[in-house]
């Protein structure tokens, strides 16, 4: 459908067709996490780009830089470095919906670090993108689904919820990929989609036991 055709008003243009698909259950979820990509590859190209990646990069740095020498038993002043985060994503010359997407990304990491431990360190600016591209697919699509109290095709809520909940894994780990290539290049143009996965057709004649 072109992006133009509006079927949930809090859904960009972007992400009409991949909603209009979940909504009306014909396709799996594979045909349904590559419609989602497609919005979602082309939305962090469009609207975010070498800039928010840039940002996302140098935000990581600070991080790496900040627990470069903290330990388990080192005391750490969490609100100074939280208040740290705040002021360099203030200066982010990008959109203020950029700065909060940001402010999202590093300030989940530094939570993890402070209350889980278990924030990767190895590679912190490619985390912080990592962590901005998953902000996106959340706050432009996930998190929007619900917003509307009559949903597409008259589906319910809990269907599509399920139907959105079951791609999880799959975009999350296209979003590692693409935060790989995206950190690694200082740019997102070059980002592309896996390779489409090809449904085994099945031989009625087969044994499947």
């Amino acid at each position: 459908m072109p992006d133009g055709d509006i079927v949930h008003s809090q859904l960009s243009g972007l992400y009409q067709k991949p909603y209009k698909w979940l909504c009306e259950g014909k396709a799996n979820s594979s045909e349904y996490a590559w419609v989602v990509k497609d919005a979602l590859i082309r939305d962090i190209k469009t609207n975010y780009g070498i800039v928010a990646v840039k940002y996302a990069k140098q935000m990581g740095e600070m991080l790496r830089q900040m627990m470069k020498n903290v330990s388990q038993h080192s005391s750490v002043n969490w609100a100074a470095l939280s208040t740290e985060i705040d002021r360099q994503v203030g200066q982010a010359k990008v959109k203020h919906h950029v700065q909060e997407l940001l402010r999202r990304a590093a300030k989940g990491i530094l939570h993890e670090f402070r209350y889980n431990h278990t924030a990767e360190t190895s590679n912190l600016p490619e985390a912080v993108v990592k962590r901005l591209f998953q902000e996106i697919y959340k706050s432009n699509f996930e998190q929007r689904i619900p917003l509307t109290s009559n949903h597409h095709a008259d589906v319910d809520n809990a269907t599509i919820t399920e139907r959105v909940e079951a791609l999880s894994s799959d975009i999350l780990g296209e979003i590692s990929k693409w935060a790989s290539k995206a950190t690694a290049d200082g740019d997102v143009k070059n980002l592309r989609r896996s390779p489409r996965k090809k449904v085994k057709e099945i031989d009625l004649g087969e044994d499947l036991l």
